[in-house]
């Protein structure tokens, strides 16, 4: 295996770390950007904002709900 000099390691770390901060914090909203793009499968509802933030807001309160009883 080849040696590297300090400040190559330290290049490649940073070049890790910002790849996983890009990962980490674009991955959904592409995923959503994708969908709203493609838009809904035949015989489906068109995706909206509201229907998804429905899903979040009532979805985790229904879950914590459940796990208080």
């Amino acid at each position: 295996m080849a040696k590297l000099s300090k400040e190559t390691k330290q290049r490649l770390q940073q070049l890790f770390q910002c790849s996983q901060f890009v990962i980490r914090w674009g991955f959904i909203p592409t995923v959503l950007y994708l969908g709203f793009k493609r838009g809904a499968d035949p015989g489906m509802p068109e995706p909206t904002l509201l229907r998804y933030k429905y899903f979040i807001l009532f979805k985790r309160f229904d879950a914590h709900m459940f796990l208080l009883k």
